[in-house]
């Protein structure tokens, strides 16, 4: 029984110090495990506590750019302020400087208004200038035209004038001669004329225009380049001739002041009468 008890007492303790030995070794085990833990854990606090110094570190900065970037937009929001004001205030001197401007404007339109007014009225005033102007250099126009019209008579009257005079220069020439004919002949220049008194024939030269003969063709016309202007009159004889031929002489029966007609005097005739032919009073 004693065997058996110390056996089981053996045994007993044989377990009881093999579960010693294992809750030693599970101790030691839990232990070593712990202190790795607690290394581990002890570095990354370490480096835990390094990033939050330089966690801390990069605060402190960021808090000091912020706070000098705070300043700085703090600085810009009053310079932008005080633009703004500036701003603000050139805003409301350009609003009363436009406000005057259309004023200004305004006023101009009005003045151009009035200055296209008159303007205007200036253009009627000149067109109507313009017309008289034109009207007036119209009448000088006419005027200088009259005038020389008048110089060209007047000229023509002085020639008429000095050919009149050298003519009557002439005349009193000849009545001079006459009377002092009539004196050497014993004849009184007043004593009254008894009969008819012949007309004074003048040298007279023209030339024959047409020459056509009557429907029985016996008797030929003759009309001539000359007339009463040139001191011909009816009645009057002249000689009808070509070159030094004499070929007619012909009675004048119709005078005109720039032409005649005279009728050919049959007795007379040595030739055939042609346009082109020449007539004088005195052959």
């Amino acid at each position: 029984m004693n065997n058996i008890v110390s056996k089981i007492l053996i045994v007993a303790n044989l377990v009881f110090s093999l579960c010693f030995m294992c809750f030693a070794g599970a101790v030691f085990t839990f232990q070593a495990g712990w202190r790795d833990k607690a290394n581990k854990t002890q570095t990354q606090l370490a480096s835990a506590n390094d990033a939050v110094k330089q966690l801390q570190g990069d605060k402190d900065l960021l808090t000091t750019n912020f706070t000098k970037n705070l300043e700085d937009q703090k600085t810009r929001a009053n310079n932008f302020e005080a633009k703004v004001n500036g701003l603000d205030q050139n805003l409301k001197q350009a609003i009363g400087n436009l406000a005057n401007a259309e004023k200004e404007r305004d006023k101009h339109l009005a003045d151009l208004l009035v200055a296209q007014k008159e303007a205007q009225a200036r253009i009627t005033e000149t067109n109507i200038a313009r017309d008289e102007i034109k009207r007036l250099r119209d009448q000088n126009n006419e005027a200088i035209t009259v005038r020389r019209g008048l110089e060209d008579k007047s000229l023509g009257l002085e020639g008429e004038i000095a050919e009149a005079e050298t003519r009557e220069v002439q005349f009193l020439k000849e009545i001079t001669h006459l009377n002092d004919l009539l004196r050497f002949n014993k004849i009184d220049p007043r004593d009254p004329i008894i009969g008819p008194v012949p007309k004074i024939i003048e040298l007279v030269k023209g030339e024959v225009v047409e020459s056509r003969k009557n429907a029985s063709r016996s008797a030929e016309h003759v009309q001539i380049s000359v007339g009463s202007d040139d001191g011909v009159f009816k009645n009057l004889k002249m000689t009808v001739y070509r070159d030094s031929n004499f070929l007619a002489t012909i009675q004048i029966t119709d005078v005109y002041p720039d032409k005649a007609v005279g009728l050919v005097i049959e007795e007379t005739r040595n030739g055939t009468i042609e346009r082109g032919d020449n007539v004088t009073t005195k052959f």
